[in-house]
């Protein structure tokens, strides 16, 4: 089916419609997906913190708890995406925060992808692992999570 051309060009972020584990890319280039993929261009609110947040384990476990369900794999359109608790902060500091982290793990994944070796590929793995803890904790800090919160969704992650 058809779409406007719009959806396609300038910042956007792009998710697979239907999947076992969320997957949230952010892009400012025009790019051209099936409607197997989500566009997601909001005007209100900053596309790397929204990035930060989608891909954080906090929206994961809401997903799988609260949202859309086709079988074992998450259904990602609009009705659940509109549901999501987002917190629309005007802390710049936590924006740029969460933006700077996103900036770094778009770096990790590119230089991934143009890595030769599986020992440079580890080493890679581990930054952006170590990236998304940070994002996620940050993210933890901005819900007000309590440890107990945290815990549950850290061992409902792992157990999915």
């Amino acid at each position: 089916r058809p779409r406007e051309q719009h959806f396609f060009e300038g910042e956007k972020i792009l998710s697979i419609r239907k999947t076992r584990e969320p997957l949230f890319s952010y892009t400012d280039f025009p790019c051209y997906v099936s409607r197997a993929f989500m566009i997601i261009q909001p005007n209100d609110i900053d596309m790397k913190y929204l990035t930060g947040l989608l891909n954080s384990k906090l929206i994961h476990f809401w997903l799988y708890f609260k949202g859309k369900k086709q079988g074992d794999q998450l259904q990602i359109d609009k009705s659940p995406l509109l549901e999501i608790p987002l917190l629309k902060t005007s802390d710049t500091k936590v924006i740029n925060e969460i933006a700077t982290i996103v900036n770094k793990v778009i770096e990790v994944q590119s230089e991934y992808f143009n890595t030769k070796t599986d020992h440079e590929k580890k080493q890679f793995i581990t930054k952006k692992t170590i990236l998304t803890d940070e994002l996620d904790n940050i993210i933890y800090k901005l819900y007000d999570l309590s440890k107990e919160d945290i815990n549950c969704i850290e061992s409902s992650i792992k157990a999915i």
